[in-house]
């Protein structure tokens, strides 16, 4: 019996994100060994661009003149403009031939590309992407509640959702759905809520208590003074060997965990660039740090100087990997920090996080030892003020990743905020109305480099939202 168009589509879909996923997992080498390779036809650069002014409405009814594009600097013709109703889209493969895509690190050809031919068939797919590994329970908690009232309050009917949760490994919370009754029972369903049970966010909380004890045995042994000096004692080498020995084995399966995460969202998004439709995800997440373990080195450098040896591990190919190959298939990404507002409650290890026990008790740091004893005025709940400040700084650097997702792919990234709902909604509403240009690049050369792209707008009370560049990569 032949299924209808909606249910075509949404094991379809499965059927692609299940074998990108476990193409990634059974060749966990390949992103490392292999470089992504987009196959292109064309030499037409597509460029999704959202105009909004100064209060967030969008602005129609904009021609070709009324925009200009730079490459590299150097002026292009837009030889095209379309809206999002209009703009060419990936011809929909079959699932066999999407495998292969995906363990092979292509994408669909840009020559092929075409509007959906079955009108009753959506315009657009959300991907929404919950990381349930770097996530706290008290921000997921928040996260599932504004899903909820996300849904709750959507009306379209021309869109398709799918919510997916990115821990260890893939969960689909959601399949393609277009029933809005349906993805509301899925974000409030407790099996959504159980996974964020793999969360490393209390492991963090747990890493950054056991590296203050460390630091105040190493400041015992090693007489950390108020001076920010230290001396040698009969017990310093061994303390220091104890303080980089720890951050190096937490930064080394901080690593092997986030590059596993990278790979399966190489492998999402592969999935979700054979859709053919036009395609958003949006990705919530506390945020990670492209160097893992950089989170328990603010601490250490609060403490006082330290020379260490610590863990080289940098995730950058598995993240320009995942850029690549979102540019090259025109998917936007919309990131969000889920931690809400920015304070000092967020920095594991500050001494005011919720998750650590070290709020619990004070010390004082002068002349060479650490004792029990009232609060200082420049100490924050038993840890030193500069302690807290990098372990707030570190907490900051995490939202880099996000950032960059949003800036190079043509989104946005929400941060400092603690009205959730809104940012969905209004991330939602710019995947509705948007501009495509295209114009054939000045410098024809697939060298593999990358192309910086800046889109500006005849009015400059205007806002532009437009990708950041691509990768020149031929076929």
């Amino acid at each position: 019996m032949a299924l209808p168009d909606g249910n075509r589509a949404r094991v379809a879909f499965l059927t692609l994100l299940l074998a990108a996923v476990t193409a990634a997992a059974q060749d966990p080498g390949a992103a490392a060994s292999q470089p992504t390779v987009i196959r292109t036809e064309v030499s037409q650069v597509l460029v999704p661009v959202v105009v909004t002014d100064r209060r967030g409405h969008h602005v129609p009814s904009l021609k070709a003149s009324d925009f200009e594009v730079l490459e590299d600097g150097q002026p292009q013709k837009i030889v095209a403009l379309g809206t999002e109703s209009t703009a060419p889209m990936p011809v929909s493969i079959d699932p066999g031939a999407a495998g292969a895509a995906a363990s092979s690190g292509g994408a669909p050809g840009r020559g092929a590309a075409v509007a959906p031919a079955n009108p009753k068939l959506p315009s657009m797919t959300y991907m929404i992407l919950v990381d349930t590994l770097h996530s706290s329970p008290g921000n997921f908690a928040h996260v599932r509640d504004a899903l909820g009232k996300f849904f709750e309050k959507e009306t379209a009917t021309d869109s398709q959702y799918e919510v997916v949760a990115l821990g260890r490994e893939p969960h689909m919370v959601q399949n393609s759905t277009r029933d809005i009754a349906v993805a509301v029972a899925a974000v409030r369903a407790k099996s959504f809520s159980n996974l964020v049970l793999e969360s490393e966010g209390r492991n963090l909380a747990e890493a950054a208590d056991q590296i203050t004890a460390l630091m105040r045995a190493y400041c015992v042994a090693c007489a950390c003074t108020s001076a920010g000096t230290t001396r040698d004692g009969p017990g310093c080498p061994s303390a220091k060997a104890r303080v980089e020995g720890f951050l190096n084995n937490f930064g080394e399966r901080m690593f092997l965990l986030n590059q596993t995460f990278l790979r399966q969202l190489n492998a999402i998004v592969t999935a979700v660039a054979n859709l053919s439709t036009s395609r958003t995800i949006l990705f919530i997440s506390d945020g990670f740090n492209r160097f893992p373990g950089r989170e328990l080195y603010g601490t250490v450098a609060g403490y006082g100087p330290m020379t260490l040896s610590f863990n080289p591990r940098d995730t950058q190919p598995e993240l320009e990997a995942v850029l690549k190959l979102a540019t090259k298939s025109d998917i936007k990404f919309y990131t969000f920090d889920s931690r809400g507002l920015y304070t000092v409650n967020l920095a594991p290890g500050s001494g005011f996080d919720a998750g650590s026990s070290s709020r619990k008790t004070s010390m004082q740091v002068d002349g060479g030892a650490a004792r029990g004893g009232g609060d200082s005025p420049n100490l924050a709940a038993g840890v030193p003020e500069a302690v807290t400040s990098q372990a707030l700084s570190a907490a900051r650097e995490s939202t880099d990743v996000l950032s960059e997702f949003a800036r190079q792919t043509g989104g946005l990234f929400f941060e400092n905020n603690n009205d959730l709902l809104k940012e969905l909604q209004q991330a939602v509403a710019d995947g509705r109305e948007y501009y495509v240009l295209s114009y054939v690049p000045e410098n024809k050369a697939m060298d593999g480099m990358y192309r910086k792209i800046v889109v500006t707008v005849k009015d400059p009370k205007w806002r532009v939202k437009a990708k950041a560049g691509y990768w020149a990569t031929g076929s």
